[in-house]
């Protein structure tokens, strides 16, 4: 048995670096596959002229100007129309996009590199146009307030139908915007990651006139994974299959020494197991088996084990069931042996836990109370005594009990204690019956208490 299970363990370490090599290879293939498509693919494209997105126009007129603008959409194009009125020193026209939901929440351009704008001018000047990207930031911005929201501005560049790439790096805070906000410091800087609305300006210096600028797309460019997290994934792979490999090879190097000590860990369980129903048959010696209290033999374990139990003050009660020999007689065994089981079971349940219950042999039980003086033990011996009267009886008996109390005195071995209760209990029987005598005690504290 041992040896086929070592030649199991070294056939499965065989097989386990057999597949190491296997994933490895294509690990490795796998990580150039990925850098590969991260660099040339995993595109992400964002459409910022979708239909989701709101679009609107303004001219200058809440500056006091009078250029005038508007905006339709025409199928998949956005036309944006601007006629400049140099009416003012800087006349200008808007087209805005709002990005935001109605949580005021935008998009994160963090995530991405460059826009494109694909746009065909038609007027007066050169095809140039401003790009703005309006940021909402926490600690910043406020709803009802338009000048909280940070302006990131890109100059005029020129455009085209082909379509002119804007790196976002290029996106600066506008000088005027600080002036007018006086942001804090930790606000000052260019911050495009939650971006609410994005606007499409006309030069500073746009020629009077009409001015048409067909937008057929602005598009956010960005990767689907960054290079940064694509390159930590992989070395969490890598560094994973690592640590795992040895950690598999180490396993299957161990399982021969667990299997080799199967074995003797049964060994180990069945002397265990032993043990404890050595104990068990021990505990039950210990014990009577008709009522389940100690017999003698455990009331000598139970001296010997627990030393308050000779602890001063310490009494012992003599019980003996009344009239038991013609129970036995009347109706037999079986009856005779349900009456003692009752019994004990009725004075085990009225003593304390560290109260000793013990069958001395046939009708007769002795009780060790420990730290209990003889009195006390007589007022536990009256309730028992009542106790018994309470009780509904197999075939309808009415079964009592005679009860002899002694107080174990400084110095005084146990048989004499028990000697001197055996004594009270034979004067309890002699008087009547169905009584408790106190060793010590006047008789006239041995009186029978009503039932």
């Amino acid at each position: 048995m041992q040896i086929s299970s070592s030649e199991s363990s070294f056939a499965q370490l065989a097989r386990i670096l057999g597949y190491a090599r296997y994933l490895f290879a294509a690990l490795l293939v796998l990580t150039i596959s990925l850098l590969v498509w991260q660099h040339y693919g995993m595109e992400e494209v964002v459409d910022l002229t979708h239909a989701r997105f709101q679009l609107s126009a303004d001219g200058d007129g809440n500056s006091g100007g009078k250029s005038q603008a508007s905006v339709e959409r025409r199928g998949n194009d956005v036309v944006f129309r601007c006629r400049i009125v140099k009416s003012m020193e800087w006349p200008y026209c808007k087209l805005f996009i709002t990005l935001a939901n109605v949580h005021n929440d935008g998009i994160d351009m963090s995530r991405y590199s460059d826009i494109t704008l694909a746009v065909d001018y038609q007027g007066p000047g050169p095809a140039r146009l401003g790009m703005a990207l309006v940021n909402a930031e926490g600690g910043l911005t406020h709803p009802d307030q338009w000048q909280t929201y940070k302006i990131n501005q890109v100059e005029a560049v020129e455009v085209s139908k082909a379509g002119r790439v804007i790196p976002l790096r290029w996106f600066t805070v506008a000088q005027w915007w600080k002036d007018m906000a006086h942001p804090p410091v930790e606000h000052s800087f260019t911050q495009i990651d939650n971006i609410v609305r994005t606007e499409l300006l006309t030069p500073a210096d746009a020629a009077e006139g009409e001015h048409v600028y067909v937008v057929h797309a602005i598009r956010l460019h960005g990767k689907l994974v960054s290079q940064t997290a694509l390159l930590v994934g992989l070395m969490g792979v890598w560094i994973f299959c690592a640590i795992a490999w040895p950690a598999a090879t180490a396993f299957i190097l161990r399982s021969r020494l667990k299997e080799s000590k199967k074995a003797l860990r049964l060994l180990g369980e069945v002397n265990k197991a032993l043990e404890l129903e050595a104990r068990e048959l021990a505990g039950q010696a210990h014990i009577d088996p008709l009522t389940g209290v100690l017999n003698r033999q455990g009331l000598r374990a139970a001296l010997m084990n627990t030393s308050t139990l000779m602890a001063d003050p310490m009494s012992v009660v003599f019980v003996d069931i009344d009239h038991f020999k013609s129970i036995n007689d009347t109706h037999g065994h079986d009856v005779g042996d349900e009456v003692l089981r009752k019994f004990a079971n009725v004075v085990a349940s009225g003593l304390r836990s560290s109260d000793q219950l013990v069958r001395w042999g046939g009708e007769e039980f002795l009780i060790v109370c420990p730290m209990t003086r003889v009195d006390q033990a007589k007022l536990v011996a009256d309730a028992l005594r009542r106790a018994l009267h309470q009780q509904a009886w197999p075939a309808g008996l009415r079964v009592t009990a005679s009860f002899g109390v002694a107080q174990h005195q400084h110095g005084e071995e146990i048989g004499a204690v028990i000697k001197h209760a055996d004594q009270q209990l034979y004067n309890a029987k002699a008087s009547g019956r169905d009584r408790v005598h106190a060793h010590g005690m006047q008789p006239a504290a041995d009186i029978v208490l009503p039932a």
